[in-house]
Order: structure tokens, then C-alpha cells, then sequence
């Protein structure tokens, strides 16, 4: 099932009043290093600190007042789960997320102290995370807000794709981080059907290929995970998103582990924004050049801000050292 533009359109109604602004932000610096015009979508300042929020949002609002009742489960290394935290506290209902084993402390705090929500850590990866919340779901009666393989997930973040081009009509292209695939299947699925010929590229790192290879292999395929950016840690995409990426999504690059680290740097150095690896999967592919864009105006999602200092710190540190040294 593709989800259609006027769900799309939807969603933006059930989350008005809800979500922040977000307007893009034209970067000179970045611009002259990828000789394109480059437009930051800034979602690291989105409520909750991802775009999760749209998703998890639009997905409770749909839900009958017998499955509020009954409350929501979610998996999620942190974003998703405090966008489900969020929109469940909003909602008046009760919430509990599966976090892998020794989360991200900043994450997990603002999921139970911030709103309210029941965190559990489980397992490693997302597969086992899915797992623990189907039982969850089953015993106890809870519906499923899946981070990204629900059509009501996939239509909420769907909405970004509607603000791009509303400010930025004349786009030539958008850069999406991509894990399972619920972001950048709602902001195709809107873009393409608003302007077809816009090209939507997604970007994978190297520790975390879920996407890219099973667009190789023509069918989702499990891969194993290894990577500094929690966000995209996804083992496995989505048939729903699988099947959006197949339809409007142009291509699919991946960038290195070090280029996302140093892009973490160079965003807080250039761009003043506070970004978590995930987040800065997109502009790396720009700054290290794995796109065959050149002089065009080029939409590039800055998809969360939920880093721990300690990594942040850590990060900065590191791309400090590597200038001084002349790296």
C-alpha cells in the first residue's frame, strides 16, 4: 500500500498545533563545498528533538478510542520512542517503549522523566526490540506504533516533504538519512507526487546498509549492524518502505562512519547545530561528495538533535584534533 498525497495532506492536519517549525536555513558554507545550493531542514529543533514526532503523532490520532484505552507499545533507540512518549502523554494514555540494552542516557530520560513513558531495555538490535514489543503487544493488548513500516507513520513524516516544497518550490533534489525507511518514504511519496521530477536520494552509512543492500538484492534484506549512529541502526527494511524507496526513491549512497562523525563537528562548527550522528548522515553525503549533484538547490535533512554531551564532547574533540593536525 503506497500512502497516497491526501493522507499526506492528513497527517499535516492532525499535527497542526502540535509540531514546531522548522524552516530551511541556506548554508553558504556548504554550498561552495559541494558547488550546489544547499538548504538545511533543520529537524534536530523539531519538538522532541527528531522528526519522530510527526509519525508517532499521526499514527495515536488514528487510533480507536478502544485501542487508546488499551495504550501503545513501541521500539525505538530513542527518537521514535520519545515522539511515542510524547504524542501517548498528549493523548492521556500509557505508553512503553523497547530500547536496546544501555540506551543513550539523554534518550532514555526524556522518555520516562520528560513524558511520562515506560522505557524497557531489551536486546541489541531492532529485530530483537520488535520482538519484545509484539509480545508486549499481544499479551497485554497494546497497538503497535511502528517507527516505520505503518502507513500512519509513513504519511506523518510524510509532511516534511509538503513543507520543503511549499518554501522551496523550485527544489532540484533532497538528501534523506535513511534507516528503516519510514522518513524517507513519506518525504518521496509527497515530493515526487507534488513534483516528479525532484530526485530523492537516500543515504545509508556503511554500519548499517539495511536499505541499500536490499535495493541491491531486490528484497528486504537483514543485514548485520555496527555503527555510531543509533538512529539508523534499523537491521532490516520495512515492506511498506521497501516499497515506497523501490517507487519514488532516485538513489541510494552511503557515506563512511568518519564522515558522520565528522560531519557531527562541522555542523556545530559552520551551521551552530547541535546534531547526533543520524542526523548528520545526509549532509556527509554532500561534504564528502557521494552525490552526482552539481550546481543544484538541494534540500538536506538534519533529521535529530538527541546526542550525549559525552559524545558530542567526544566528536568535537576527535575533528579538532584531526585540523590541528593537519588531517
Amino acid at each position: 500500500m503506497i500512502v497516497s498525497l491526501n493522507e499526506i495532506r492528513q497527517a499535516r492536519s492532525n499535527l497542526a498545533g502540535v509540531i514546531n517549525k522548522t524552516p530551511l536555513q541556506y548554508t553558504k558554507t556548504f554550498s561552495d563545498i559541494s558547488d550546489n545550493e544547499i538548504y538545511l531542514k533543520p529537524e534536530n529543533l523539531q519538538k522532541t528533538g527528531s522528526f519522530k514526532i510527526r509519525g508517532a503523532y499521526n499514527k495515536i490520532a488514528n487510533l480507536s478510542e478502544e485501542e487508546k484505552n488499551n495504550g501503545v507499545v513501541a521500539f525505538s533507540a530513542g527518537n521514535h520512542g520519545a515522539g511515542t512518549a510524547y504524542a501517548a502523554q498528549q493523548a492521556g494514555i500509557k505508553a512503553t517503549v523497547i530500547m536496546p540494552e544501555n540506551p543513550v542516557p539523554s534518550k532514555k530520560n526524556a522518555i520516562t522523566q520528560l513524558y511520562c513513558a515506560e522505557a524497557i531495555e531489551y536486546g541489541t538490535d531492532s529485530i530483537a526490540m520488535f520482538n519484545k514489543a509484539l509480545q508486549i503487544k499481544e499479551e497485554e493488548g497494546r497497538a503497535m506504533i511502528h517507527p516505520f513500516d505503518d502507513p500512519f507513520t509513513i504519511a506523518g513524516q510524510g509532511t516534511i516533504g509538503l513543507e520543503v516544497l511549499e518554501e522551496l518550490p523550485e527544489a532540484d533534489a533532497i538528501i534523506v538519512p535513511v534507516s528503516g525507511g519510514g522518513l524517507i518514504s513519506g518525504i518521496a511519496a509527497a515530493v515526487k507526487e507534488i513534483k516528479p521530477t525532484i530526485k530523492v536520494i537516500g543515504v545509508n552509512t556503511e554500519g548499517a546498509t539495511a536499505m541499500y543492500t536490499s535495493r541491491k538484492m531486490g528484497v528486504p534484506t537483514e543485514v548485520e549492524v555496527n555503527t555510531i549512529a543509533d538512529g539508523l541502526m534499523a537491521k532490516k527494511p520495512g515492506d511498506l518502505t521497501f516499497a515506497h524507496t523501490q517507487k519514488y526513491v532516485d538513489d541510494l549512497v552511503l557515506v563512511s562512519e568518519e564522515e558522520i562523525a565528522n560531519s557531527v563537528a562541522f555542523l556545530a562548527e559552520r551551521a551552530k547545530l547541535v546534531v547526533e550522528p543520524s542526523g548528520a548522515a545526509a549532509i556527509s553525503a554532500v561534504l564528502h561528495h557521494h552525490t552526482s549533484l552539481s550546481d543544484k538547490k538541494v534540500i538536506v535533512m538534519v533529521s535529530g538533535g538527541n546526542i550525549s554531551f559525552e559524545l558530542f564532547q567526544d566528536l568535537i574533540q576527535k575533528y579538532n584534533e584531526k585540523i590541528y593536525a593537519g588531517v
